[in-house]
């Protein structure tokens, strides 16, 4: 125990001796059942099929990682089987009666065997693996003597996993893990929506490290103290107001400007509500760096914009990394304003695409908990890769070498 001058004991309170240790582990454990407990439950149950988190929401997945253990049913080719893409073309099958004719069905299961696990979407035809017949061996038996590929299908027909050949039940294998990830992105499209999300959030991230740093800049080191008190001012009250309060009038704003609907309209918003949070780390921190430096700049010839690229940007890397991670991370998971604002689906981001996913398909739970892994793991590799840069980019404004 530290001792003080004189080779004292220091007295100790009766709280800190004996509570707030405990208190201390009681709220670290409180915090992690609270934030880090959903994200873990959340990642094992990506891998569990519907019929699973129906049952038991916090059993752990099987039905995914045991398919080579059991049987699949093989099934009559219908309307509902979406097929991989080409595959039909690739065999020659589609004709000008369109898929759902009946001929056109025949010829699907002349050459292709679809199989359906019982167990993971049983009926619904939404978890379907497709064997080309004539891929098969010829003389391939089952394990109860039938030829495999002449299998045809029917009520009650089956065939044992580990009976078809090695590759295939890897590829069976391997399509089933992944599926929830694989149908969130194909049958929610958000491909398209993550790269609108990473549009949103880069374009409208640089313009507000850009104009924050230039706001911030002008604010304290010109010598307009009347502007610069209106700017300030200005910028307190952004600080003080949300998205969300105003939505209503943006939305109406916006829709007379012909802006609802597009990236720019979208972008706008961000940066708009983006620059109150940045022009005031960048002015707490611009204004620590000695105006000497400015004043040299300028007697050496040099522009207010050539001092702010040479001079000020270099020094001011670390509030710039800090306001680039806060404002990347509320973007990318900002949702009412584009639910608002985005009705088409060239614009929607990726949260409101997991929402939408969510209400179309509402009863494949584990299509939507693998729609939010896909959202959430982005946010947690920058922030946990950039934590250093962030705590010391908020302590720069006030602590510099």
């Amino acid at each position: 125990m530290a001792r003080t001058e004189k080779g004292e004991v220091p007295k100790t309170s009766m709280f800190s001796r004996y509570l707030a240790k405990p208190i201390s582990y009681f709220i670290f454990i409180l915090w992690t059942l609270i934030t880090i407990a959903p994200l873990i439950w959340m990642g094992y149950s990506s891998f569990k099929t519907n019929e699973e988190l129906t049952k038991d929401i916090y059993s752990l997945p099987y039905e995914l990682f045991h398919v080579s253990d059991g049987y699949l049913d093989v099934v009559e080719p219908q309307t509902n089987i979406k097929y991989p893409n080409g595959l039909l073309e690739k065999l020659g099958i589609v004709n000008k009666a369109g898929k759902g004719d009946t001929k056109n069905r025949v010829e699907i299961n002349n050459q292709i065997m679809i199989l359906e696990s019982p167990n993971i979407g049983a009926h619904k035809r939404i978890k379907v693996h497709f064997i080309v017949r004539d891929t098969l061996p010829a003389d391939l038996k089952t394990s109860d003597g039938r030829i495999l590929r002449d299998i045809q299908p029917g009520e009650g027909v089956q065939i044992k996993v580990s009976d078809l050949p090695a590759g295939v039940r890897a590829k069976i294998n391997w399509q089933t893990i992944w599926w929830n990830y694989t149908s969130a992105w194909s049958r929610g499209e958000l491909g398209l929506k993550f790269v609108n999300s990473l549009i949103y959030t880069i374009v409208s991230t640089f313009l507000v490290v850009l104009l924050g740093l230039m706001l911030g800049y002008g604010t304290t080191k010109f010598k307009y103290k009347m502007v610069s008190a209106i700017i300030a001012a200005a910028i307190g009250l952004g600080y003080l107001l949300d998205v969300n309060q105003l939505l209503v009038p943006l939305f109406l704003m916006l829709t007379k400007m012909h802006l609802t609907n597009t990236h720019v309209g979208i972008i706008l918003v961000y940066v708009a509500f983006g620059l109150p949070m940045s022009v005031m780390l960048a002015s707490t921190y611009i204004r620590g760096l000695p105006y000497s430096l400015v004043e040299s700049a300028y007697i050496d010839g040099a522009t207010p914009f050539k001092t702010f690229i040479a001079i000020i940007v270099p020094m001011t890397v670390p509030v710039i990394v800090t306001i680039s991670i806060m404002t990347a991370l509320s973007i990318w998971n900002e949702f009412l304003l584009v639910l608002v604002m985005a009705s088409a689906e060239a614009t929607k981001s990726l949260p409101v695409g997991v929402f939408s996913f969510s209400s179309r398909t509402g009863i494949q739970l584990g299509w939507q908990i693998a729609a939010l892994i896909i959202a959430t793991v982005p946010v947690l590799i920058v922030y946990f890769s950039s934590q250093k840069k962030l705590a010391e980019g908020v302590a720069g404004g006030a602590i510099k070498e």
